[in-house]
């Protein structure tokens, strides 16, 4: 190749470029081409880069995005993030007390009582919808800024379908007024439902970096503090509630019919060593701020693989002390709060965690020996606690009665369904909370006779009623005769003890049946079904104008018709779960009738089969009136309340992230702390999810559960693009050859055929 002549510049020369201070503007020279570049030129080079940076990952990241939005990897502004973090962390912890008015008198499983007080749910739910109202100014605020975007993602889909049945539920609900707000003392309707959604959609796309995952984990970390030192001093029988400054925090001081204040109630009953508010958790339980032990263990399965992980990621002395400090509370809570549906949920963390990290166990083993050491020295000191509910547990998988807790309770150890933890009554005789009828169904045998009722219909022709399988129809005849034919229309002999008047049955099926004739003091008439050795007795009111109508009379005095209620499942295990088998085997049946559009978000109790006082008395319960308002099952309360379409949406929503989270941290690294916080949150959410079984949706828990979830989203995004900008473009690792040596030899290859194309010039 010849040689190029190098043209000179006779005569002149050229000054040096010269800054506007005046100084010789910097040189720098270019590594491909060997030139000097204005470090003007070089800076509008780099806007440029960027601004086609910025664009790739907006159209990349992005499924809608406005001309001020931020890039996809850039922290959204702190205060944005108020909301999500008062929805997440904040909302848990407000415990008020709330009177309010419902007419109770229309429903026949229920008292006359319709002035209600409650505690811990409606001033939550407050809080839920002012975070929720203020998150959309946000939103507004963004597209008025020109700054709003919405990252891709499918989840919108199974989140868009959920909401629609949401709405329709409610349109088309019979109770619209319940279903807008919710039933008593839960109130987690259609308003709550909607908040549920749009916070989660927004912590999505708000949530863009580390810091930003801070903004969520550190105010959770903070009320997890509060809320374990609560539990901490429940459990020591020190109640923070129980102190005079507890009781005023938590009621108003209002102004009693009897001229003193709450407050004044407080104090006077304090000088007398008694307390203004009466608990109905009297044996050490811990209830925390969230209404029910057993919801206690619920959220803190949420909570404990996210504190695990930043223990293990944490370098810090200090730190790392305090994260396993927290660890540690969280495991006494959950041990104290002696519910099976969070060791049940922990249980299957443990399993997945094993799966998914594999051999970072290993690499790990040094901190997870101080956790698994933290685990063994909290569960030897509160030994008395786990070893009854872990007898209590199997007890109540097996269907057996369940033995006395380690407090001398007799009531099942997995479920104290008592509602407020605290019941105020005031001197002049003001009930604070009439929600004392949700107790626990125990597990024991149908009935000291042995025999089995299967089930009473009350119509027209009298009364039916099945015994061990055994089906007759007792019928009043005009004139005060009695009638009684087996279910193939034949006549059953009877007689009559001449000393009681009871009723005999000379039929062996029914030996042990018999009816007795009684009066009320108002000389109403009525026919008592018993069986020999029972203590339980039917009452059947005589009505008619010829005295031939027997229609059922509850324990509240109201008139029952009784019918034949399906069951699904449990037959013979109806107390499996401390009842939750009679009560799952009553509501799946109602399902059939909500496939497509649900009775209404939080409507449940009004719709169950209350009259199934059959049912109740064969699983054990000492009292047939008992009021199931829940389905202990978050997946079966779901299908009920919207409808089995909106539950299916749900568990679209669930899978695709818990599949999408498994595939990403299954080879993750794990150098980062989104990656650490990522995957806590995940083993969290696995095990939350698998605590729904026994479990039930709760304004006090489903905020934290929403917000970890909408902040996991998000961050298996965060996660996603740092691996894709590392996979191969940078040489660091590239995942598609699997070869590092492969990576560099095509940078080197790049650059010398850029140096060959500068030096042929």
């Amino acid at each position: 190749m010849a040689k190029r002549k190098r043209k000179k510049n006779i005569g002149a020369s050229v000054a040096p470029e010269r800054s506007k201070t005046g100084a010789p503007a910097e040189k720098t020279k270019n590594s491909a081409a060997g030139t000097s570049v204005n470090p003007a030129v070089r800076d509008k080079r780099k806007i440029k880069e960027d601004l086609k940076e910025t664009a790739r990952l907006k159209k990349e990241n992005y499924a809608f995005s406005m001309s001020h939005s931020i890039r996809p990897d850039e922290s959204v502004y702190g205060f944005q993030l108020i909301t999500a973090a008062i929805f997440t962390a904040i909302v848990i912890l407000i415990v008020r007390q709330y009177r309010y008015t419902r007419d109770m008198n229309s429903y026949y499983w229920s008292s006359d009582q319709s002035e209600l007080t409650e505690f811990f749910s409606h001033y939550k739910v407050v809080a839920i919808v002012v975070a929720a109202i203020i998150t959309i100014v946000f939103l507004l605020y963004r597209l008025a800024t020109q700054s709003l975007a919405i990252k891709r993602s499918v989840l919108y889909i199974p989140m868009g379908v959920y909401l629609v049945f949401v709405l329709l539920s409610f349109a088309f609900s019979d109770v619209k007024d319940v279903a807008w707000v919710g039933w008593n003392d839960r109130f987690e309707g259609t308003a709550v439902l909607l908040c549920y959604m749009l916070m989660l959609f927004y912590i999505i796309n708000s949530v863009n970096s580390e810091r930003n995952i801070k903004w969520i984990l550190y105010p959770v970390t903070g009320a997890t503090i509060l809320l374990s030192a609560l539990g901490i001093s429940q459990a020591t029988d020190h109640d923070f509630f129980r102190t005079n400054f507890g009781q005023k925090l938590i009621v108003p001081n209002e102004q009693l019919t009897n001229g003193q204040t709450t407050w004044e109630m407080i104090d006077k009953a304090a000088e007398t060593g008694e307390r203004y508010l009466n608990f109905t958790f009297q044996h050490k339980e811990i209830y925390q701020t969230v209404y029910n032990i057993n919801y206690v263990s619920f959220y803190l399965t949420l909570l404990l693989p996210i504190f695990g992980l930043l223990f293990i990621h944490e370098k810090h002395v200090v730190k790392k002390i305090l994260w396993g400090v927290i660890f540690a509370m969280l495991i006494f809570n959950l041990i104290g709060s002696s519910s099976s549906g969070g060791l049940l949920g922990s249980a299957v963390i443990v399993v997945v965690a094993i799966i998914l990290l594999n051999k970072k166990l290993f690499q790990w083993w040094k901190s997870i020996a101080i956790l698994v050491a933290i685990t063994l020295v909290v569960g030897g000191i509160t030994f008395d606690r786990w070893s009854s509910e872990l007898t209590g547990t199997v007890r109540g998988v097996v269907g057996i009665e369940a033995s006395e807790d380690s407090s001398g309770s007799d009531k099942p150890a997995d479920d104290a369904e008592g509602a407020d933890a605290a019941e105020a009554a005031t001197s002049d005789g003001e009930q604070a909370d009439a929600n004392t009828e949700d107790e626990a169904v125990e597990s024991t045998k149908a009935g000291d006779s042995g025999h089995l009722i299967d089930y009473f219909i009350t119509n027209d022709k009298g009364l039916t009623f099945s015994v061990d399988g055994n089906e007759a129809t007792f019928s009043l005849l005009p004139g005060g005769s009695v009638s009684v034919t087996d279910s193939k229309g034949d006549v059953v002999p009877l007689t009559q003890d001449p000393s009681s008047g009871a009723i005999l049955f000379e039929d062996e099926r029914f030996q042990d049946v018999y009816f007795m004739p009684a009066q009320d003091e108002e000389n109403n008439s009525y026919m008592i079904f018993a069986l020999n050795g029972e203590d339980q007795q039917w009452r059947f009111l005589v009505e008619g104008e010829d005295q031939t109508t027997l229609t059922f009379k509850n324990d509240l005095g109201k008139s029952v018709d009784l019918k034949y209620i399906p069951h699904l499942g449990f037959k013979n295990n109806p107390g499996f779960g401390s009842g939750r088998g009679y009560i799952w085997s009553a509501s799946l049946p109602m399902i059939k009738d909500t496939i497509f559009v649900g009775n209404g978000a939080d409507t449940y109790c009004i719709y169950f089969p209350h009259n199934d006082y059959v049912g109740k008395y064969n699983t054990g319960g000492d009292n047939i009136n008992i009021i199931v308002d829940k389905p202990h099952n978050m997946y079966i309360g779901i299908a009920i309340n919207t409808g089995l379409l909106s539950l299916l949406a749900l568990l679209a929503l669930f899978g695709i992230y818990l599949v999408q989270s498994f595939r990403l941290y299954r080879r993750e690294t794990f150098d980062t702390f989104a990656s650490y916080a990522g995957a806590g949150i995940f083993l969290g959410i696995c095990g939350f999810l698998v605590a729904g079984l026994v479990n039930d949706s709760t304004v006090s828990v489903m905020p934290m559960f929403y917000g970890l979830l909408g902040t996991g989203i998000a961050t298996n995004m965060i996660v996603q693009r740092r691996r894709e900008a590392t996979d191969g473009s940078d040489g660091i690792k590239d995942h598609r050859t699997s070869h590092l040596g492969a990576a560099l030899w095509r940078r080197i290859s790049a650059r010398l055929m850029r140096e060959k194309k500068v030096a042929d010039i």
